[in-house]
């Protein structure tokens, strides 16, 4: 378990770390036995059967799928993170302690990020991808500013909540982080799907956390500060303008980000359709999207994945794939909704929002980083809302 903890404080940061903390924990988890016990601890969780239900079709699919090997088994091994999510949860769930380790762990190292894009305006950090220093300019420092801006939102969400049930300098401080951590996305990285999100995880804390009034003056503050940032930073405005009119030129350009996505939910359907039952099969998308393509030559364009979960699951694994993926996605806010415990309430419920969202715009179970934190940070937060539930032990298995 502690090899997990130390997993959730490096994924933001070194995938490869990461990687070898997981292996190494499935490992020390098939030699520490009480199988029995712990599946009978997760196997009451909806979130179990529906990562297992999509894993399980995904190894159907490699039945009919027109895929060359290498593409399927690239999709296995990409995928594999769900049904690891069952051991993660076996792992957490009667583990409180390791659990807000876990969670501090990320928190730790989400703040570490922060600071660096902050301090990456003045100086040249050598862990930092962007190579620019000055305002205006992106300052994302580990992976990609996409995947910076999606873990970084919920860390505002965290922040937000600790900052309302804080007392003292602890409240003041998680407030200030807050703000640091949401001007990171806005000012210093690029990117949009930063601003939704963003949002969205607002959003949920204003939601989930106040009540009457004071939520429509939340809300009513965010708007104003929303026109605020507008007006006052220029960067926001070109990002704004150049999304306008990348959304207007789509029908000659549709190599531009929003260009390329606005295609991609043009041209993805047209496969579903043609097999919408169970899809063409796992690892399928690659070849296959070449066929429905306007123009046969942007195919090595536009075949390594629609910038859409829902999307690329409904392609390959029909409506059944999406079906099971949307269950998912409901369970999650059901165990969330049905937690005793508040902050988990909140973050499972942000997770499963920023999740449900990035969807529509990238395929979050499918890219390496953010596959780590949706799948980590699920099955944190799913045994945390469901161990506040149940009646069982809070303290790790002997």
């Amino acid at each position: 378990m502690w090899t997990l903890v130390g997993a959730f404080g490096a994924f933001p940061i070194a995938l490869g770390l990461t990687n070898a903390l997981m292996l190494l924990a499935v490992l020390l988890w098939c030699l520490g036995g009480h199988w029995a016990e712990r599946w009978k601890a997760v196997s009451r969780n909806p979130v179990a059967w529906l990562v297992l239900a999509l894993y399980g079709l995904m190894l159907l699919g490699v039945l009919y799928t027109p895929a060359p090997a290498d593409d399927w088994q690239l999709h296995l091994k990409k995928y594999i993170k769900l049904p690891m999510v069952v051991v993660w949860l076996a792992l957490l769930w009667q583990a409180a302690t390791i659990r807000q380790h876990a969670l501090n762990a990320f928190a730790a190292a989400m703040a570490f990020t922060a600071a660096s894009t902050w301090l990456n305006v003045w100086f040249q950090l050598p862990w930092s991808q962007s190579k620019n220093q000055g305002w205006g300019v992106t300052h994302h420092v580990f992976g990609d500013y996409i995947t910076q801006n999606v873990m970084m939102a919920l860390f505002v969400l965290l922040a937000l909540f600790r900052a309302r049930t804080g007392q003292g300098w602890v409240r003041g401080a998680w407030a200030a982080t807050a703000v640091l951590a949401a001007v990171s996305i806005t000012h210093l990285s690029d990117g949009r799907t930063g601003y939704v999100l963003l949002a969205v995880a607002v959003g949920v804390f204003v939601l989930t956390q106040l009540k009457g009034k004071v939520a429509v003056a939340a809300m009513l503050a965010g708007l104003l500060g929303l026109g605020g940032l507008l007006a006052t930073s220029d960067t926001m405005r070109a990002r704004f303008d150049k999304a306008v009119a990348e959304a207007q030129q789509h029908d000659s350009d549709n190599t531009s980000s929003i260009g390329h996505r606005l295609y991609n939910y043009k041209t993805t359907p047209k496969l579903v359709a043609e097999k919408p039952l169970l899809g063409w099969g796992t690892g399928a998308y690659h070849t296959q999207i070449c066929h429905v393509l306007d123009k046969p030559e942007q195919c090595p364009t536009f075949s390594w994945h629609p910038h859409n979960q829902y999307l690329f699951l409904a392609a390959e694994h029909g409506m059944v794939g999406l079906g099971l993926y949307l269950a998912l996605l409901v369970s999650m806010a059901w165990v969330a909704l049905r937690s005793t415990d508040p902050q988990a309430r909140t973050l499972l419920l942000g997770l499963t929002a920023l999740l449900a969202v990035n969807s529509l715009f990238n395929s979050p179970l499918w890219s390496a980083r953010e596959s780590h934190f949706f799948t980590l940070m699920a099955a944190l937060l799913v045994s945390s809302a469901w161990a506040s539930r149940e009646a069982g032990p809070s303290k790790p298995l002997t």
